[in-house]
């Protein structure tokens, strides 16, 4: 956006802030503004959505971590990464203002860029792509109220991938207030977001935008992407639901590219040569349209169905090439849920079907400056993927004990057809359809009060992306084969006195025909199988509400931690090598940090006041498969104050300013693994600022 259409977008700010007495009139009577108190969240009261049957967390088998709401504003608004750190087990990357990766115990060892090997729905509709990409920088905060992350196989109801599974909602639980808000900071961020929501009778509605725009502390690592999101739902009885979503993305980021250790320590702003006049980056432009229907026939038995469509443009010059695709896709879910009871023992029975498919026109071009020249290679690709699942949860008599069992039958298959290629007359059509898969789960929960042990095993599976069979540089690799393995899991969660909420897990993964990543000289990346690894991990999260006191100055701090231990090895890799085959076995696994460690305190003061302080330590990295290059371990501190106040029970103020990398660490939230001529590093930037207003109303 423009400096001229930034000025316009503030003005209508200012219209619709004169106008919100009116808009504040159609909000329920009972929707008040709470700036000082809230209750905490107990563990035995939470329900997720899991493994697709929205039990309470006490009641899941599994590893389950949420991010709420408050937790995601209780940091700059310009990204969800602080928030998602704080989920043990889970590193979420940021390599430029636009560029994300997110990695589940280790699951971004085979994600050089974007998001791989995790599932990802969106409001119930699947995110991720058939071919198993996910556009995660589409998305803005503004579209996300809730976050739950299952950690570990979840294919026994979602499919492929053997990280796990994201399930984001932008609905809030209830009425949600309207809000306006604006915020600048450091490196040229600019932010304006508007949320509006009219609620009657049985219908909701809700218009959702943001803009961000930034300089980036690096070179070519500018920003600029609008969101616009619209959101309904209507109630045709009490059995009746039905909603809809739209969403529209246009996204524009710069790519900076890997620095050598040299070129950091000279001057870590910088970008790699040459991604300045190349223009490398990403223009997207993304489309999504779903519906959602929901009916309960009776006490017993209920549906859930999805639809979806999706349009997507994308352009990405880099450093020797040009790459453009147009994609069109669309697919669906439903699962049916039948409760019942088997003797004396309670039984629920869900079954279900996801099927999605894309088509994509996709050219490679040379890049001159920015523009594309001569055509390299023309293909089109078709790719589908179909699930079909069961599961049943059993209560035993007087909850001795909750058994899970799930199964699913997974289908994959990839087409392209390659049009046309430089140097070459002919065409031709390559087919990768991978054996259908079954993936079981079993899981075990047994109740105290208000804790529980569960423990589970599941068996996951995860294809070679798309991307990964046909790279950038033309070549088509169908010898890739799934990565494959089972997950071993036992946990203990619970709460203590309504003050101490804690979820402890011990986990063993076996993964076999593991996809690692290896970079050539003109940077395009390559995939290979290297044998299997052994991971074995501990995840720890605990909050502690120490003060509950309304009526005193700080009325509410709660305290919470997280830590990660990850013990994950390399087994049976031998890598071929020009000088001859290198055995890699018993390295640790790269890109994964053995020990990460983050802290959050959250203090509210009576008079309106809150501040948020986050420590964030985490462990050295290997970066390359031999284990001769490390990144440093780096200590991050991010606070982030403010002032909420009330004029009528209608409009409430916040001001709030915040500073991220308070002690000014040298570090790379994200790194290129096994980097040709060490371009291992992208470093984040130094301590920087940022504050800005909202209002609700």
């Amino acid at each position: 956006m423009k400096t001229a259409q930034y000025q316009i977008f503030l003005l209508l700010v200012f219209l619709l802030a004169s106008y919100c007495p009116t808009l504040s009139q159609q909000l329920p009577a009972t929707d008040t503004l709470d700036v000082e108190h809230t209750a905490p969240k107990l563990l035995n009261e939470i329900v997720v959505v899991g493994y697709d049957d929205h039990q309470k967390l006490l009641e899941t088998p599994g590893s389950v971590g949420l991010v709420d709401r408050e937790l995601l504003h209780a940091y700059d608004e310009t990204s969800i990464v602080p928030a998602m750190n704080t989920i043990p087990g889970v590193r979420m990357e940021q390599r430029a203002p636009g560029s994300y990766r997110i990695a589940i115990r280790g699951s971004t060892l085979r994600a050089p860029y974007g998001v791989r090997n995790i599932k990802v729905y969106w409001n119930g509709i699947p995110f991720t792509g058939p071919a198993g990409g996910t556009d995660f920088n589409l998305l803005d905060v503004v579209n996300i109220n809730r976050i739950e992350v299952i950690k570990g196989p979840a294919g026994s109801i979602y499919g492929a991938g053997t990280g796990g599974v994201l399930n984001l909602n932008s609905h809030a639980e209830g009425n949600e207030l309207n809000q306006i808000g604006v915020s600048f900071g450091s490196f040229g961020m600019r932010r304006a977001d508007v949320s509006l929501n009219k609620y009657s009778g049985k219908n909701k509605f809700s218009f959702k935008y943001a803009h961000q725009q930034s300089d980036g502390y690096r070179a070519n690592s500018y920003l600029n992407r609008d969101v616009v999101q619209l959101s309904s739902k209507t109630a045709f009885s009490e059995k009746s639901t039905l909603g809809a979503d739209v969403l529209y993305s246009d996204l524009h980021y710069g790519i900076p590219g890997g620095l050598k250790p040299e070129e950091v320590a000279s001057d870590p702003s910088q970008a790699r040569p040459n991604a300045v006049s190349q223009q490398a980056g990403v223009r997207q432009r993304f489309l999504l349209t779903g519906l959602s229907y929901d009916h309960q026939w009776n006490s017993s038995l209920s549906n859930k169905t999805v639809i979806y469509g999706n349009l997507s443009f994308f352009e990405n010059p880099y450093l020797f090439d040009y790459k453009r695709e147009t994609q069109i896709g669309g697919g669906g879910r439903t699962r049916f849920q039948y409760d019942t009871q088997l003797g004396s023992v309670s039984t629920s029975i869900i079954a279900g079907a996801e099927y999605q498919n894309a088509l994509s026109d996709a050219r490679n071009f040379g890049n001159s400056g920015g523009q594309p020249t001569g055509l390299n290679f023309d293909d089109e690709l078709r790719s589908w993927q179909a699930i079909i699942f069961a599961k049943a949860n059993l209560t035993l008599p007087n909850n001795i004990l909750l058994i899970t069992l799930g199964l699913s039958r997974n289908m994959l298959n990839y087409n392209i057809f390659r049009v046309a290629e430089a140097g070459s007359d002919s065409s031709y059509r390559v087919n990768r359809s991978f054996d259908p898969v079954w993936t079981p789960q079993l899981g075990l929960v047994k109740q105290f009060g208000n804790t529980a042990l569960h423990g589970s095993m599941s068996y996951g599976f995860s294809p070679p992306n798309i991307e990964d069979v046909r790279t950038n540089e033309g070549s088509i690799n169908l010898n890739l084969k799934p990565e494959k393995g089972i997950n071993y899991e036992i946990g203990y969660r619970g709460n203590v006195a309504e003050k101490l909420n804690f979820d402890l897990t011990a986990f063993y993964f076996q993964l076999n025909e593991t996809i690692v990543q290896q970079q050539s000289e003109r940077g395009t990346v390559l995939f290979v199988n290297a044998g299997s690894t052994d991971q074995k991990g501990f995840e720890a999260s605990l909050s502690y509400f120490v003060l509950r006191q309304p009526d005193r100055f700080l009325s509410d701090l709660e305290i919470s931690t997280a830590y990660t231990r990850h013990n994950f090895v390399f087994k049976n890799y031998i890598k071929q090598e020009e000088e001859g085959p290198r055995n890699f076995s018993d390295n640790k696994l790269t890109g994964v940090a053995p020990n990460v460690w983050v802290t959050t305190a959250l203090f509210k003061f009576r008079p309106g006041l809150y501040l948020n302080l986050t420590y964030n330590f985490t462990d050295k990295i290997p970066l390359n498969d031999a284990n001769t290059v490390y990144a440093d371990a780096y200590h991050l501190v991010q606070t982030k104050v403010g002032y909420k106040t009330s004029f009528t029970d209608r409009l409430k103020l916040e001001l709030f300013a915040g500073i991220d990398n308070l002690l000014n660490e040298t570090y790379s939230l994200g790194n290129d693994l096994n980097a040709f001529g060490n371009r291992y590093y992208q470093p984040a930037a130094p301590r920087n600022y940022y504050g800005g207003v909202k209002m609700y109303f």
